[in-house]
């Protein structure tokens, strides 16, 4: 919940509305305006990893399988390589594979949201350093394999997603129309192989543009029910996490005018924990100590979740990624891509699978955002953040923090400032309230104020550095 920066009627409604609560008896209080209710949603969080040939194990696929499943985790987006498939025009290799979807869906009940890629050297007119991110010499072995992986798998694998960032030159170097007609063709021969499967255009990496030229010039919307997106603020790109909601935003109207009604998922989205002095990537350069630490992952994974959540546009979310890469892999881009994971190199969790896990279970059931009717007092410049959540039982979980400030010229900031925030609730709710960090590792209890079926938290202080959810119970629950 991110109001506009000039809300000085809130600000004069809401300092005459603490001056009663503090003051005043309750019957003082008018009934507040009643708001449409926003419907409920359910959204899946899940996460990614990559099998690659030269280092993929059955025996540590099984252990992420298992990660998975103990921390409530039941969604995996991997990658199917083509090229290292199909070896041969019409010769497979399913030796790995077979046994992975099987112990996926049959041992550990996870659903896994495959992207099939890239083009084998003897399809591609690239050469022996770029051949697999070029456009298919024949498109029609792209649908044939599309064709006989989908026979395959039918009843294991609900979903198949064409290619990975096209708008990428890393991972293509074709054109859009090139990309949109190998996304046809491969479209239709997963529809005839299982007419059930949904189909997901690949995801885009950042490039709206590109998937604007999908839909208008190019005419892809009947070939396509998912549209996913990537998003790495903060890492590869200088805008804050909490800008992800434009992105969204851009995304959905794309869709409201010239799809039909295609879900959207971010189905690859990160942070890394890498920096070397204040600097992150190319494009991101750190202003505080705190930033780009195992820690901060762990609060950037909330930030980044809360905020997509909030959009109610979203109807799944994976993280990139179980593993950190050990510093001998070879990996396409720079050093962030080897410390993306909610794992070390050792294997040992980082802070952010207790994120996961946390925002996990708060969000497995169904919810609504609550952001248009919870109103927020706070400095006309804060940078505060706050977002509303409400389960079906009545529980209210609410995430605030600072966001990060987008200063001109990078500098290092050794201390984070704090900011106070009140937040008024149209809604009476049991008098006091849970802290918990972003961890979901218990802080403190609070004290809420009521009047009139209204409640408020009153000078909530935050910091840069931490995130907090606070969970706030309905008047008279049995849910202690």
């Amino acid at each position: 919940m991110r109001p506009n920066q000039c809300l000085m009627l809130y600000q004069w409604f809401l300092i005459g509305f603490f001056i009663l609560i503090g003051c005043s008896s309750p019957q003082q209080f008018k009934t507040a305006r009643p708001f449409p209710a926003p419907s409920y949603q359910r959204v899946e969080i899940g996460l990614c990893e990559d099998y690659p040939k030269a280092s993929r194990s059955i025996d540590v696929a099984r252990g992420d399988l298992l990660l998975l499943k103990t921390n409530g985790i039941h969604v995996l987006r991997i990658a199917f390589p083509w090229d290292t498939i199909e070896i041969e025009p019409g010769k497979y290799d399913w030796s790995f594979w077979d046994e992975f979807v099987r112990m996926a869906a049959d041992e550990y009940g996870i659903r896994l949201i495959p992207y099939v890629c890239y083009t084998p050297r003897w399809n591609s007119s690239g050469n022996d350093t770029n051949y697999w991110r070029q456009p298919p010499k024949d498109i029609s072995r792209f649908a044939d394999f599309m064709k006989v992986i989908a026979r395959r798998y039918k009843g294991r694998i609900h979903s198949w997603e064409l290619w990975n960032e096209p708008d990428n030159a890393e991972y293509w170097e074709g054109s859009s129309q090139e990309f949109a007609e190998l996304a046809k063709a491969g479209s239709k021969a997963v529809r005839e192989a299982d007419p059930t499967a949904k189909i997901v255009l690949g995801g885009m990496s950042w490039n709206i543009e590109f998937l604007r030229d999908l839909f208008v010039t190019h005419g892809i919307s009947p070939f396509i029910d998912v549209v996913n997106l990537h998003n790495y603020y903060e890492t590869w790109s200088p805008d804050p996490i909490e800008n992800i909601n434009i992105y969204i935003s851009k995304a959905s109207q794309i869709i409201d005018l010239h799809g039909n009604g295609q879900a959207l998922w971010l189905a690859e989205v990160g942070y890394s924990n890498f920096r070397h002095g204040s600097h992150v990537s190319r494009t991101y350069e750190a202003r505080y100590n705190f930033e780009h630490t195992p820690q901060f992952q762990a609060q950037s994974m909330a930030r980044m979740l809360s905020s997509i959540l909030a959009t109610g546009k979203v109807q799944l979310i994976a993280w990139y990624r179980i593993h950190d890469l050990p510093e001998t892999t070879l990996i396409i881009g720079d050093v962030n891509n080897r410390r993306l994971g909610i794992l070390d190199v050792q294997g040992r969790p980082k802070p952010a699978l207790k994120t996961l896990r946390f925002f996990s279970y708060i969000f497995e059931n169904d919810f609504r955002c609550l952001d248009g009717e919870v109103i927020e007092s706070r400095l006309i410049r804060s940078d505060s953040q706050a977002h509303v959540f409400e389960q079906r039982n009545g529980s209210t979980f609410v995430t605030v923090w600072l966001e990060m400030e987008n200063f001109q010229s990078p500098q290092t900031i050794t201390q984070s400032q704090t900011e106070q925030l009140d937040l008024l609730f149209p809604k009476p709710l049991e008098s006091k309230a849970t802290v918990y960090n972003e961890r979901g590792e218990l802080i403190s209890r609070i004290r809420l104020d009521q009047a009139d079926n209204r409640t408020a938290i009153k000078n909530l202080t935050i910091d840069r550095a931490h995130l907090e959810v606070i969970r706030c119970l309905p008047k008279n629950s049995p849910l202690h």
